[in-house]
């Protein structure tokens, strides 16, 4: 134990002779460590945007729901007449000119 925490252990032929192995050994944790948060960062990002889109999709639909209601013609012709415009409902259908 006096070995270790006396600091011989540094200088023993057993350390140096794997100083490189174990070199390595911490580079590779190192790189493991490091993976493995970036890994967990891209799960997050993913889910966030998995969510980020359906709350988009859901708006879509909101959007192009009250569009499709806007459109309408009765709802049109209410709007004109709300606000005194003179236009006018077409009496006669659309020809096409060949």
């Amino acid at each position: 134990m006096g070995m270790l925490f006396g600091g011989r252990f540094l200088n023993s032929d057993l350390f140096l002779n794997n100083a490189l192995l174990l070199g390595m050994i911490v580079i590779y944790a190192f790189i493991y460590v490091s993976n493995r948060y970036a890994f967990l960062q891209e799960i997050r990002e993913i889910e966030r945007l998995k969510k980020e889109r359906i709350d988009l999709r859901y708006d879509l639909l909101t959007i192009k729901s009250e569009f499709s209601e806007k459109s309408r013609q009765s709802h049109i012709e209410k709007y004109i007449q709300e606000n005194n415009s003179e236009l006018k409902t077409a009496t006669q259908p659309p020809y096409s000119i060949d």
